[in-house]
């Protein structure tokens, strides 16, 4: 199946999107002096969680993406499109980053004409459900193809692959999925569901083919739904559509940075959309969630507000951001050392409004309808871009920035601050 409207949607919609505006565009670098984050341990008082503390588990990370935990406690962090650190403790007292990296990652490090917007490397990890006796874990990568020479611009492949992580080092590492080869490929995100299938959401192309994100025989825009071994999984709603990836399970999403399951089963994603229209969306097979024929956005630049943001045929978002709030990784919080934020929706957010230096844990109460109850902005006085957030084995909650000196923190209970 592949949606047809034409183009013309988007004038009508007050949006006129250029392909050769990149989608993640910052023509002006606009906020607060960097802050560099304090010894700790913080304390805040919140709405409806009354006493936290914030404890500095690791810092010198180079541009922190995602994290996964181990069974035991111990950590594997990613420094996007570079490296996957090994955190050993991180759930106890004393914990401690490893010095060297984890070996066998592809190596992209010395790969000439690289581009700020050649986005290259290692970008999402986790692990499989049964890696306390396998070791198996996945990781996405964009791997450079070649350079072209018109664009001046690398052409990459956006891959899942799966692997064995034995002494510090991964082995037995093979590709599962294989995008195709484009220029302005972004990030992804992989969640393994209970029965060992794979999610993973990967983001629309920055500039060229946006419209791929509208099409099935791409894998760019879309949410993948696939088995432990990158097959699609049964029941997939494109397997029977001529010329379309098996592999999709939705489309026509911008950014889906962030990936995870309710307390209910439902996929949840948050989407950074372009300036301001970032969303959170219920992730259901065969849908399309309209980007970039139709969304509540506008250009970085400056545009007129959507006349048509949720276009025929498209499935809206459950909640949007305006102003934006450049949304990454999320967690559904299901332990119970915070009793009051149970089935609270944890959003790591990058900036608001635009502004750097604004970027905070955004926590949001839904109701059993998946709708939003209210919000709240928490570690926003760290000054931080936070890229993801992660309930721990120990029931903690605990989040990463993404900064050129990026922290891992760990938030726990605590008596009210003053």
């Amino acid at each position: 199946m592949r949606l047809t409207t034409p183009l013309r949607h988007l004038i009508c919609a007050g949006i006129a999107l250029s392909t050769a505006l990149p989608l993640h565009a910052d023509p002006q670098e606009v906020g607060l002096t960097p802050v560099a984050v304090g010894p700790g341990p913080f304390t805040y008082d919140t709405a409806e969680q009354h006493g936290l503390r914030v404890d500095v588990l690791a810092r010198g990370l180079a541009h922190g993406y995602a994290f996964a935990f181990l069974p035991n406690g111990d950590a594997l962090i990613v420094e996007r499109g570079q490296r996957l650190r090994f955190l050993r403790g991180a759930t106890g007292e004393r914990p401690t980053l490893a010095p060297q990296p984890i070996a066998g990652l592809p190596d992209f490090s010395k790969q000439p004409h690289v581009l700020p917007d050649d986005v290259l490397g290692i970008q999402d990890v986790a692990l499989a459900n049964d890696f306390a006796t396998s070791g198996t874990l996945y990781f996405t990568y964009n791997r450079p193809v070649a350079l072209d020479a018109k664009a001046g611009r690398l052409t990459v492949t956006t891959i899942v692959a799966k692997a064995r992580l034995r002494d510090m080092r991964l082995v037995e590492v093979k590709d599962i999925v294989v995008g195709e080869t484009v220029i302005g490929a972004g990030g992804s995100r992989i969640l393994v569901a209970p029965d060992q299938t794979l999610y993973v959401s990967v983001g629309a192309l920055s500039t060229g083919d946006i419209q791929s994100a509208q099409r099935t025989d791409s894998i760019y825009g879309k949410v993948l739904h696939v088995t432990a071994d990158g097959k699609p999984a049964p029941g997939n709603p494109f397997v029977a559509t001529k010329g379309a990836r098996p592999e999709i399970y939705s489309y026509g999403h911008r950014d889906p940075l962030g990936i995870a399951f309710d307390a209910k089963g439902n996929v949840l994603a948050s989407e950074h959309g372009p300036m301001g229209g970032d969303e959170l969306n219920r992730i259901q097979p065969g849908r399309n969630y309209g980007w970039p024929l139709f969304t509540y956005g506008t250009e970085y630049g400056g545009s007129p507000l959507p006349r048509t943001p949720v276009g025929p045929g498209t499935e809206p978002p459950l909640m949007i951001w305006m102003p934006a709030i450049a949304p990454a990784g999320i967690t559904v919080y299901s332990g119970d050392k915070f009793p009051a934020w149970k089935g609270n929706v944890f959003i790591a957010s990058a900036r608001r409004g635009e502004i750097n230096g604004t970027g905070s844990l955004v926590r949001v109460v839904l109701d059993d309808k998946l709708q939003e109850l209210r919000q709240e902005m928490l570690l926003g006085d760290l000054h931080q871009r936070f890229k993801d957030v992660r309930q721990g084995p120990d029931g903690l909650l605990y989040a990463l920035t993404d900064e050129d000196e990026s922290v891992l923190l760990r938030i726990s209970p605590a008596k009210p601050s003053n």
